[in-house]
C-alpha cells in the first residue's frame, strides 16, 4: 500500500477527524448572488424533473448518467440540471497539492486516473492514505466545502421553485450531497410545491427527527430513498466520524412509520458503490416496482399510468 511519505494512515485519519469534528451545517448567511444555475437538459411535459449532483460526481455538467435513471421513469418529462459547486473528481485531482508532482503529461494523467478510481470506491481519508502525495486536509476540505454549500443551494433552489409556477409540483432527484440539498430545499419551501423526491446514496441523516417536520409540512410529497450496502464512502466516513454525525440515508431506511409518504428501497444489487447509483439497472428496478402500484399511487409520484 502506497502511503504519504512520513505520514501513517492513523495520522491521516486523526487529521481528517480534527477537520470535521463537528460536521454540522454552518450558520447560514444569505449571499447577493445565487449559488445555483438551472440548465435545461431537454424540453418536455410537466412536471419538470430537477436533477442534483453530489460530491464526487465525474463532472459538474455531466448528466447522461442521470438520464439513464430518469428516462426509465419520466421519459417524456422536461429535465433541468441544478448546477452547483458540489466538487468533482477532476477538481479534486487538479487542486494544487492533491496529486504530487502535478497532473501534466502521461504521469500526471495516470495520477489523475488513480485519484479518480480511488475516490469512486473508498473514503476521502482512505484516498489520502493510499495515493502517494495526497494531502488529507485538501481532500477532506473539499467535502467540508461542499457539505456547507448545500445550505445555500437548498435556500436558492427553494426560492427558484417558489417563484416559478412552472416548477410547482416538480420532481427532485438528488445523489450524495444532492440529497442533502433536497432536505434543505424542502425545509425552506412552502408546503406542497414539490410532488416527489428521489434520493440516491443520500449523504443526509436517516433519523426520524430530521424528516418529521418536513413531512408534516409537505403532506402531499412522496419521498423515495434508494440506499445500499456497497457504499464504502458513506460507510467509512460514518464509522470513522469524518463525514457524518448521523447515519446517512444512503445506508439504511429513513426512520419513519409514515409509509404513505416514504418509500425505502434497497438497491444494493444494482449499485456497486457510492457513485454507481445512476445507471439503467437502478432505473429499471424502480420502474418495475412502480409498475405494480395502483393508478392513484402512480399519480402521486408524477408517473404516467
Amino acid at each position: 500500500m502506497n502511503k504519504v511519505k512520513g505520514v501513517g494512515p492513523h495520522q491521516l485519519l486523526n487529521q481528517a477527524k480534527g477537520l470535521l469534528a463537528q460536521n454540522d451545517d454552518v450558520a447560514f448567511i444569505a449571499r447577493e448572488s445565487s449559488s445555483i444555475t438551472l440548465a435545461t437538459v431537454r424540453e418536455g411535459k410537466s412536471p419538470s424533473v430537477l436533477i442534483i449532483n453530489g460530491f464526487l460526481s465525474q463532472d459538474d455538467e455531466e448528466v447522461s448518467d442521470w438520464l439513464s435513471v430518469v428516462d426509465e421513469l419520466y421519459p417524456q418529462n422536461k429535465v433541468i440540471h441544478v448546477r452547483w459547486n458540489a466538487g468533482n473528481l477532476t477538481e479534486m485531482a487538479l487542486d494544487d497539492g492533491i496529486v504530487a508532482g502535478g497532473v501534466s503529461g502521461d504521469k500526471g494523467a495516470g495520477k489523475l486516473l488513480a485519484a479518480a478510481k480511488l475516490a469512486r470506491s473508498i473514503t476521502p481519508a482512505g484516498i489520502a492514505a493510499l495515493v502517494g502525495g495526497v494531502v488529507a486536509d485538501k481532500v477532506i476540505g473539499h467535502w467540508k466545502k461542499s457539505f456547507n454549500e448545500t445550505l445555500h443551494v437548498g435556500h436558492d433552489l427553494s426560492t427558484a421553485i417558489q417563484d416559478d409556477e412552472s416548477l410547482h409540483g416538480c420532481i427532485l432527484f438528488g445523489h450524495s450531497l444532492g440529497a442533502r440539498v433536497i432536505r434543505h430545499t424542502l425545509n425552506n419551501l412552502d408546503a406542497n410545491k414539490v410532488k416527489a423526491c428521489y434520493m440516491l446514496a443520500g449523504a443526509v441523516s436517516a433519523e426520524a427527527e430530521q424528516w418529521t417536520s418536513i413531512l408534516d409540512k409537505h403532506t402531499e410529497i412522496r419521498l423515495v430513498n434508494c440506499y445500499g450496502d456497497n457504499d464504502y464512502i458513506l460507510k467509512g466516513g460514518y464509522r470513522a466520524g469524518t463525514l457524518f454525525n448521523h447515519t446517512p440515508a444512503g445506508l439504511i431506511e429513513i426512520e419513519s412509520h409514515n409509509i404513505k409518504q416514504i418509500m425505502n428501497l434497497d438497491v444494493s444489487a444494482f449499485a456497486s458503490g457510492h457513485t454507481s447509483y445512476k445507471n439503467e439497472k437502478v432505473g429499471r428496478e424502480l420502474a418495475g416496482i412502480f409498475s405494480q402500484l395502483t393508478f392513484n399511487k402512480k399519480l402521486e409520484l408524477g408517473l404516467r399510468p
